[in-house]
């Protein structure tokens, strides 16, 4: 067995999931908390300008701006309950079998994500699955607030997977999003989600055998 032949990435926002679980989690947490809505709108140029920068820099503020005074225990809590209650009801059901064909055949799955692991681990939990290693965005504490300390996304999925869960190979991917090419690049079999006609002719050049699928979950 080659070096990473048995090793299955699967992408989580808009894979596994239908939305973007953190864009997601935030509206709804100030939603429930209106006072932070004039603090984020405060924040927003500041964020507008950040956004010229980074994305993440960008989210960081206005991150910070909605968690300034939150308590780490019961931020995570929030994330915690959103994961199991909400999120988990907006799974793909389809991809999850194919998660769970991949583990019952043996190959070791892992996740890499944009999203927070705590979100990732949730759903898990909430449909009865197993813990499965997950890389995922960070977050750290700053000023009384939270702001983005990895942001989990394109290149940096491949290069979390080798710093923390120590793969540098694997043998196929599950995503719905060009930023995975870097993912899809080392793959011998792509699973791609939803994908549009764009995407289709962009990703086939980089499946090294041309094992490729399309997956079409319900909405």
């Amino acid at each position: 067995m080659s070096l990473g032949s048995d090793v299955v990435v699967f992408d989580f926002d808009g894979t596994l999931v239908s939305r973007d679980s953190v864009l997601d989690f935030c509206f709804r947490y100030a939603a429930r908390r209106p006072q932070r809505l004039l603090l984020v709108a405060l924040v927003a140029p500041l964020a507008a300008v950040a956004r010229l920068r980074s994305v993440a820099a960008a989210a960081s503020v206005l991150l910070w701006a909605l968690t300034v005074g939150t308590r780490s225990r019961k931020f995570v809590r929030a994330l915690r309950g959103y994961a199991e209650s909400v999120l988990s009801g907006f799974a793909h059901e389809e991809i999850f079998e194919q998660l769970s064909r991949e583990l019952s055949q043996g190959r070791r799955v892992v996740l890499a994500t944009g999203a927070l692991p705590t979100l990732v681990r949730g759903v898990l939990r909430a449909r009865g699955l197993p813990a499965l290693p997950v890389v995922g965005s960070r977050l750290r504490r700053r000023y009384g607030g939270f702001v983005v300390a990895t942001h989990c996304v394109g290149p940096v999925k491949p290069q979390e997977l080798a710093r923390r869960l120590h793969i540098h190979a694997w043998d196929a991917v599950y995503t719905d999003s060009w930023a995975d090419r870097a993912l899809m690049r080392g793959a011998r079999r792509v699973a791609l989600v939803s994908p549009s006609p764009r995407l289709l002719q962009w990703v086939e050049p980089l499946v090294r055998s041309g094992d490729l699928s399309v997956f079409r979950p319900a909405r």
